[in-house]
């Protein structure tokens, strides 16, 4: 590995900064509603999309089990979403991944990808988990686009596992090793 990381560090990508969601933050977020792509993007299928704000997805994400951090531009300090690891197991040193963008102008392939590294550094680095696997529906090409460009391997897809707007829809099934993301890096 040619640049060595410490420290807090570990938590600082291109673009973003891993924070803690704390109550400040999220009292922080605006109390409109997030646009439909935005509500579209973080439903994950199993359960029905239903209109929320910022602040109200921020207080859902922290009140989950897991490692939880704000996501935050590193050149004006903005939050623009949350991300978690769940599901840890730490005997066998795996966790799912998942990403909360609310913000709409940084719902790009190129900001889910630094956010994905950034999760990584952590993950592996400082978490010490071996496997990182993220599950997406079918029609999320942007996250799709970004797993693959950090290296994540598409394990397979659950057929017809989700349902939203009438129709079925499948979950992709993405992971990535350590030794295969220090590879890449």
């Amino acid at each position: 590995m040619t640049n060595l990381i410490k420290g807090d560090e570990v938590r600082h990508g291109k673009h973003v900064v891993l924070e803690a969601l704390s109550k400040t933050v999220i009292d922080s977020m605006p109390d409109a509603p997030l646009s439909e792509l935005m509500l579209m993007q973080l439903n994950d299928g199993l359960s029905a999309i239903t209109p929320m704000t910022a602040k109200q997805v921020m207080s859902a994400v922290k009140a989950q089990d897991g490692l939880t951090f704000a996501l935050c531009l590193q050149t004006d300090d903005c939050t623009i979403g949350a991300c978690q690891l769940v599901d840890i197991d730490w005997t066998g040193r795996h966790a799912q991944l998942r990403i909360s963008i609310i913000e709409e102008a940084h719902f790009t392939v190129d900001m889910l990808a630094d956010v994905l590294q950034t999760v990584l550094q952590f993950a592996y680095w400082e978490a010490n988990l071996n496997r990182v696997a993220m599950r997406c529906l079918d029609d999320n090409t942007h996250l799709q686009s970004a797993l693959e460009r950090v290296g994540f391997t598409n394990e397979g897809r659950l057929r017809q596992e989700a349902y939203r707007n009438g129709a079925f829809m499948d979950i992709l099934v993405y992971s990535v090793l350590s030794r295969e993301w220090m590879q890449s890096e």
